[in-house]
């Protein structure tokens, strides 16, 4: 390990050209998520000579898989500074050549565009963002001007001549001195040589209060450097397409999946690095990947399951995935999706329960037929198979009883209340699945409306929630359930398919009376509709 200062603008030069930078971003680092404030808050740091952090760098052995073959010197993978450097290179109005979208870019480029105010004290310039009133005054002017001008005396001069009053000509000066001082700053950098997860684990102690780097993350960034092009070319195109279909699955769900399919552990650190070499072998792992993620997503949304937001655990996917790409021909969502509804509620995936997971998807792979693994591993669960009320008295933040909520609903062909023919869950032009679909959570008996009145554990209890689309909740929201169902014309077969009670019992008076009825109905249709799935 060393360390060395380096002024800003030797890093910008490092990260704006390919053939001599030194810098480079591992592919476990993902996106620029900095707020514009905060790069004014850097800037004005930078300005005043305060410490603005440590940049954490790994002198890898490794090819960068970001530029072409045969430019690349040695790089120095940033490990934790991504955000400042990024940030620095917005300052500086220098894409990073790793930074692949120009468009993108161009859209930072504009909304970043941090200004000083020289009608303030020298010793105290005021930094801001880019407005059209700040655009417009002469007393604003870009830092990113200052940085990159050959020649200050001719911007003080211009400066000077706009603000009306060419005597300032020194003070401007001054000032705009005071400003490309910027680029002589330094940042304090520790260089490491460690091995891969080694690299983990100075990371996680350096940097315990921001983003922990996942042993996943790891093994993304090793095959990045031992495949290049690999994960820009075929890993992050999958899970952008998952995205648009509305599944935003963390890059660690997806490599241990293809660590179990592959070699059979969701240990990756069992996993020897030979595994993620370029190889025919590794092509079919993939490809066996991609198939069963793609084939059990289809399904899910099938079943009604149109967002990965409706999913309490994205890890108890891993293990329906392996079963997909263990018995292809067997296989049969509906089982494995009860399977998957009864390990969400026995929370069997929750928290770090690796050892679980590895487990359990051996026994899958060890599994003569899936039948027989299904049994199995629905024996090891201790979740009742059916619901009662009082569950659906529980507030309905339980995202996994909400989650049976919505599927008995959708089940259940229920349409919209104010669109009243369109199912929940399509999409209200060409009444086809809405792909990525958010419900809404709506309050039958507003809160507005029962304030006071009843405990807040009853208001928000599920057997008071209805699923819609959106925009009907707010249309509700302030009225009476008599009083906004009147006004929709919301038909007695739109409460039934949602279990909504309405003989009587939607007046106020009778709340607590209406909550029993309607939890009772929704644990007879839930605990229907799972034992539905088993068969």
């Amino acid at each position: 390990m060393k360390d060395q200062r380096l002024q800003i603008s030797d890093i910008v030069r490092h990260i704006d050209d390919a053939t001599l930078g030194a810098l480079n971003v591992p592919e476990f680092q993902r996106k620029y998520v900095w707020r514009a404030s905060k790069v004014v808050d850097l800037v004005d740091s930078l300005w005043r000579g305060y410490p603005v952090g440590t940049l954490l760098l790994w002198e890898s052995a490794y090819e960068s898989p970001r530029t072409a073959l045969g430019t690349q010197g040695p790089k120095l993978w940033i490990v934790d500074g991504q955000q400042r450097v990024t940030s620095l290179a917005l300052l500086f109005g220098k894409k990073p050549y790793w930074w692949p979208d120009a468009t993108q870019w161009n859209r930072f480029y504009e909304k970043y565009d941090v200004l000083a105010n020289i009608a303030r004290d020298k010793d105290d310039l005021e930094f801001g963002l880019v407005n059209p009133i700040r655009r417009k005054s002469s007393e604003w002017l870009s830092v990113r001007w200052v940085l990159n001008s050959a020649n200050l005396s001719e911007l003080a001069a211009e400066v000077s001549e706009k603000l009306g009053n060419t005597k300032r000509f020194a003070e401007i000066h001054e000032k705009l001195q005071s400003i490309k001082k910027i680029e002589t700053a330094q940042l304090y950098e520790i260089i490491v040589d460690h091995e891969l997860e080694d690299v983990a684990e100075i990371f996680g102690r350096l940097n315990t209060a921001g983003t922990k780097i996942r042993e996943s993350d790891i093994v993304v960034a090793l095959v990045a450097a031992k495949q290049q092009g690999w994960i820009r070319q075929k890993f992050d195109p999958f899970l952008k397409d998952l995205e648009l279909k509305g599944f935003e699955f963390d890059p660690g769900v997806v490599v241990r999946t293809l660590a179990i399919i592959g070699h059979g552990s969701a240990r990756l650190k069992e996993v020897p690095q030979s595994f993620w070499d370029p190889s025919d072998d590794f092509d079919e792992y993939w490809r066996k990947t991609k198939e069963a993620i793609s084939a059990v997503v289809k399904n899910l949304i099938e079943y009604g399951v149109l967002s990965s937001d409706l999913l309490p655990s994205l890890n108890a996917l891993i293990p329906v995935f392996v079963m997909r790409a263990t018995f292809p021909q067997e296989f049969q969502f509906g089982k494995a999706f009860g399977w998957l509804l009864s390990a969400t509620r026995d929370g069997r995936y929750s928290g770090s329960a690796t050892t679980v997971l590895d487990r359990d998807t051996k026994q899958i792979r060890a599994g003569k037929s899936f039948s027989d693994t299904i049994g199995d591993l629905t024996g090891l669960l201790s979740a009742p198979v059916g619901f009662t009320s009082d569950d659906f008295r529980e507030e309905y933040t339980d995202k996994v009883l909400r989650l049976i909520l919505y599927l008995t609903v959708f089940n259940a062909k229920a349409k919209d209340w104010i669109k009243q023919d369109v199912r929940i869950g399509f999409d209200k032009e060409d009444n086809e699945i809405n792909e990525g679909f958010k419900p809404e959570w709506h309050h039958i008996f507003p809160r507005k409306v029962v304030k006071g009145s009843f405990d807040l554990a009853s208001v928000d209890c599920l057997a008071n929630i209805a699923v819609l689309n959106e925009k009907a909740n707010r249309s509700f929201s302030a009225k009476v359930p008599q009083q906004y169902l009147k006004d929709y014309n919301v038909s007695p077969e739109r409460l039934d398919e949602q279990a909504v009670p309405a003989d009587g019992l939607l007046d106020v008076s009778r709340f607590e009376e209406f909550l029993k009825v309607r939890a009772s109905k929704l644990a007879e249709r839930a605990t229907a509709y799972v034992q539905a799935l088993a068969r």
